[in-house]
């Protein structure tokens, strides 16, 4: 579907000043350079607002945009997005052609991350190698303190079913605070819960998509059938409390302040003060923001 451009069209504001003094009270300032945050030409003023505001504002940007063949949607942020994604590779192949950047840089880090994805070849013959020690890991978790450990602590193991981040907070805009968010889906909520054929179908697609992936790591095909229905009737469990698409809309539905002691008492299974020490946290934290506390 086509998105709202009026907003997604919002890039940035320069503001360039250039300030020059040979005296205290001799100063000038340069002009200002501003970009709109509104692209007048996406609106069709032949529209009365009162009536059909959405199409007053897009209404030129519907009419002479089409969504791209490989778009399944469209809008300013995709535009955006693809825009931003050209420059990027741009900026890489520069970089690798002028080859200035040194070892261990964070550029040079990019440029081998970059050309690593490219290289498929070394990627199958390298196979899950990689990430053995994250699968070693997870095959010694035997209880969840283990498991507490393991996802905070072992990198590509993370939020198997709950993460904490930082983000603003939705009360005081001017400091950030700690978010406790719910993990361990592979699909949207919904896809879990809704009993038409289209889910149940892409539901089924999902446990063949999980039996393939175990036989990588060394399952049998049977063992690893048999783990994809554990897995799905797991996170079956885990999607149904969680607020639906619709609910997730409204950010009011995520102001959920708590104390540690509180969300300790609201989900004792878990050790939250462990989990926040064993990330390294190094703030006292006392309150956390809780995404869904179903």
């Amino acid at each position: 579907m086509r998105q709202l451009s009026k907003i997604s069209m919002v890039l940035f504001t320069m503001l360039l000043f250039v300030v020059s003094a040979c005296k205290e009270d001799n100063k000038e300032t340069s002009m200002i350079e501003k970009t709109p945050g509104i692209v007048l030409e996406n609106m069709d003023t032949s529209v009365d607002p009162k009536q059909d505001f959405y199409n007053y504002v897009n209404g030129n940007w519907m009419k002479t945009n089409t969504i791209p063949d490989d778009e399944a949607r469209w809008g300013g942020f995709g535009v955006l997005r693809k825009s931003t994604r050209a420059d990027v590779l741009e900026i890489i192949k520069t970089s690798k052609e002028l080859g200035t950047y040194k070892e261990g840089s964070d550029q040079k880090k990019a440029l081998l991350i970059f050309e690593s994805e490219l290289d498929t070849i070394a990627r199958a013959e390298a196979g899950v190698s990689p990430i053995k020690p994250a699968l070693n890991a997870i095959a010694s978790i035997q209880s969840i303190e283990d498991m507490q450990t393991v996802s905070a602590t072992t990198l590509g193991v993370s939020s198997p079913f709950a993460g904490i981040g930082a983000g603003p907070d939705l009360n005081n805009s001017t400091m950030n605070t700690c978010w406790v968010a719910p993990g361990g889906l592979g699909l949207q909520r919904d896809y879990y819960l809704e009993q038409d054929e289209k889910n149940k179908e892409i539901r089924q697609k999902y446990k063949e998509h999980i039996t393939k992936m175990l036989q990588y790591i060394d399952y049998t095909e049977e063992d690893a059938k048999a783990a994809a229905d554990l897995i799905l009737e797991l996170e079956t469990q885990l999607a149904e409390p969680r607020l639906d698409k619709v609910a997730r809309r409204d950010i009011r539905n995520m102001n959920n302040p708590r104390t540690l002691k509180e969300l300790q008492e609201m989900a004792p299974a878990i050790s939250w003060k462990k989990m926040i020490d064993d990330m390294g946290v190094e703030k006292q934290i006392d309150t956390v923001m809780v995404m869904q506390p179903k």
